[in-house]
C-alpha cells in the first residue's frame, strides 16, 4: 500500500511540475537547458578520462552531471511540445544522451579512450544545431551573450578533456587541431562578452575572474608534458566554468526582462 501511495504521489508531483514548466519556460530557459545538457555531456566524458588517469582533483560529480543532463532534457521535451521546430532535434539529443551516459557508471578502459573524442563530437554537433535553432527563434540581442558565456563554460571543460587526452598518450592527430580551435573559440567568446555593452557590474566581475584564470591556464599548459600541471589545469578550468556560468545566468535575467517588455507591447 505504501509503495502504491509513493508511486501515486510521484506521478502527481510529475504532473504538477510539468504543468508549471508548460507555463514558465521561455526561450532563455530552452537555451539554458540545451547548453546545460551539452556541458553535462562534456563533463561526463572528461571525468571518464580523468578517472582513468587517476587525477587527484577529479570531483565525484557523475551523479550530479547525470541528473543535471536528464533534468535539462526533460525541460527541452516540455518546451518542444509548443515549439515543433525543435522536436526532432531534441529527440535526437535524448537518443545520443542514452548512449553517452553509460560512461558515467563504467570503469575507465584504456582501449575506449580513442573513441571518446568522436563520441563527444557527435553529441556536440546535435546540441549545437539545437542551440542554433533556439537562438534563431527570437530576435533578442542579449541571447547571443548568454550563449557566448555558456560557450566559455563548455569550452573550458572541453579543453580540460583535450589536454588530458594528450597526457594520456591517445594517438589522434585531430587532438592538436581541436585544442587550437577551442582556444580560439574561447578567446572569441571572452572578447565578445568582456567588451559587451550589456554588462552589469556583476557580469563584469565574473568575466574579470574568467580572464585572470584563463591567463593562468594558458601558462600552465606549457608544463603539461609528462602529466605535470594537469591537476592545476583541472582546477582552473572548473573555476573558469563556474564563473562563465554565473555570467550566463546574469545575462539570462536580462533576456527575461527583454521578453517581458516585448510581451507587453
Amino acid at each position: 500500500m505504501k509503495k502504491y501511495l509513493l508511486i501515486l504521489s510521484t506521478i502527481l508531483l510529475w504532473q504538477t511540475s510539468q504543468a508549471q514548466y508548460d507555463e514558465m519556460l521561455d526561450v532563455s530557459d530552452a537555451l539554458q537547458s540545451a547548453v546545460d545538457v551539452r556541458t553535462a555531456a562534456v563533463k561526463i566524458v572528461k571525468d571518464y578520462l580523468y578517472r582513468g588517469l587517476k587525477v587527484n582533483y577529479v570531483s565525484k560529480e557523475n551523479d550530479e552531471n547525470l541528473s543535471n543532463g536528464e533534468f535539462s532534457l526533460l525541460r527541452l521535451e516540455i518546451y518542444a511540445k509548443d515549439h515543433p521546430e525543435i522536436k526532432d532535434q531534441v529527440q535526437e539529443l535524448v537518443h545520443k544522451w542514452k548512449n553517452l551516459r553509460v560512461l558515467a557508471i563504467q570503469k575507465p578502459q584504456k582501449e575506449k579512450m580513442n573513441g571518446l573524442l568522436n563520441t563527444l563530437k557527435s553529441f556536440l554537433k546535435t546540441s549545437n544545431d539545437l542551440i542554433r535553432t533556439i537562438n534563431n527563434s527570437e530576435n533578442i540581442s542579449t541571447l547571443k551573450y548568454q550563449e557566448a558565456a555558456n560557450n566559455m563554460e563548455l569550452l573550458a571543460q572541453q579543453l580540460a578533456f583535450l589536454y588530458a587526452m594528450k597526457v594520456a598518450g591517445v594517438k589522434d592527430p585531430i587532438i592538436g587541431h581541436e585544442i587550437n580551435q577551442c582556444q580560439n573559440d574561447f578567446q572569441r567568446d571572452l572578447n565578445k562578452t568582456f567588451y559587451s555593452g550589456e554588462n552589469t557590474i556583476d557580469i563584469s566581475e565574473e568575466l574579470k575572474s574568467v580572464q585572470a584564470d584563463w591567463q593562468m591556464a594558458k601558462s600552465s599548459v606549457k608544463n603539461l608534458e609528462g602529466g605535470r600541471a594537469l591537476n592545476t589545469i583541472y582546477v582552473l578550468m572548473d573555476k573558469i566554468s563556474d564563473a562563465a556560468r554565473k555570467s550566463a545566468i546574469l545575462y539570462q535575467k536580462k533576456v527575461k526582462e527583454e521578453l517581458k517588455k516585448k510581451n507587453r507591447k
